[in-house]
Order: C-alpha cells, then sequence, then structure tokens
C-alpha cells in the first residue's frame, strides 16, 4: 500500500499543476495578427504590442470586472465603443508592456476596437507604472 501512495500523491499533483497553468480567464494571444499594432506601440513608448484573438462584448466586460472593473459596461469608453462598432470590426485585449526603469513592468493593458488592422476605439481599465 505505501507502494501506491508515492506515485497517487504525484499523479494528483500533475493534475493540479496542468490545470493552472492556463487561465481561461485570460485572453489567448493572436500570434499571427495583420493588425497594425506599431503605432500604438509609439504612443506608449514600448518597442512592440500584442494583442489576443478576437474577443465578444461579453468577454470584454467579463474580464474587465475580472480584472477589478466593478462596472466596465458604464464607462464612456465602453459606450464609445458600442456605437462605433460595425459588423466585421473585432474587440481585442492589446498589451503594451516594458521593462521599467527599475525593472518592473511599465505600459498598458486595455481592449480595442479594430478595423481594417487599425484601432478605432479603445477602453482603458489596467494601467501598470
Amino acid at each position: 500500500m505505501k507502494n501506491l501512495v508515492a506515485p497517487l500523491i504525484a499523479l494528483l499533483l500533475a493534475i493540479i499543476c496542468t490545470s493552472c497553468s492556463h487561465d481561461p480567464a485570460v485572453p489567448k494571444l493572436d500570434r499571427s495578427t495583420n493588425l497594425d499594432l506599431a503605432p500604438i506601440a509609439q504612443r506608449f513608448g514600448v518597442p512592440r504590442c500584442s494583442v489576443s484573438v478576437p474577443l465578444t462584448q461579453e468577454q470584454v466586460i467579463l474580464a474587465a470586472k475580472r480584472q477589478g472593473d466593478p462596472h466596465p459596461e458604464e464607462r464612456q469608453e465602453w459606450m464609445a465603443i458600442l456605437q462605433a462598432v460595425k459588423p466585421s470590426d473585432q474587440l481585442r485585449q492589446v498589451i503594451c508592456l516594458t521593462r521599467g526603469p527599475q525593472g518592473y513592468a511599465a505600459g498598458d493593458v486595455f481592449y480595442g476596437l479594430f478595423r481594417d488592422g487599425k484601432m478605432v476605439a479603445e477602453m482603458h481599465n489596467i494601467i501598470i507604472n
């Protein structure tokens, strides 16, 4: 019986670690995007920005709430996005981070509305200084 306990504990730990390795609340990155991110990176003073895969409006609101914004659906930036959105537009999380002077992350993580490869509206909810 003692011989079975150690392998079972190891298996249990492996399952726990595997299930925690990806947070489904964090949108997956889109590595094959054809979006024009250079102007956004330049605006934030970072070498480059990355974006998530396209998100639904519900996913953006839920993610913003999980990140500490209690009522993102009531914000003016969100209202502007809703007024601007057209059928072929895409909502994405935009990550523009770099290493700050003391080695900490600096930049911005926000949501952008993209049309024809360019960002046309945005909603900020996380600023990392």
